[in-house]
């Protein structure tokens, strides 16, 4: 694998970068990084298999955020990014339950086929 390396003309983007991680930057990013996952996911979801994506608890909280999003005007992360707080730690809080009864009901339709 080819070494990164950072021109002289990158510095200030990556001193910026490392700044960002120094703070509470880097878990933010993360938790918008999970959010945007489960945003993508969840709108791919109920354009291939609507009715799994209504599966399990939280599925009102995921669709509901998802089904918002106007995906001719913003990114995925856009849209996660201009969530109110609260909402996005509603969001998030909810995605781990909604994705494994998701996960529950695609099994049981897999053995019931």
């Amino acid at each position: 694998m080819p070494e990164i390396v950072a021109r002289q003309d990158d510095r200030a983007r990556v001193i910026q970068a490392a700044a960002e991680l120094a703070g509470s930057g880097l878990a933010e990013r993360m938790r918008l990084d999970a959010a945007t996952r489960v945003l993508v996911t969840a709108r791919r979801l109920l354009s291939v298999a609507p009715g799994a994506a209504m599966a399990g608890p939280g599925a009102a909280i995921v669709l509901r955020v998802a089904r918002a999003w106007d995906v001719a005007a913003l990114t995925a992360a856009e849209q996660v990014e201009s969530l109110p707080p609260a909402e996005l730690d509603e969001f998030l809080s909810v995605a781990p339950r909604w994705a494994a009864g998701v996960r529950d009901a695609e099994r049981a339709r897999l053995r019931a086929a």
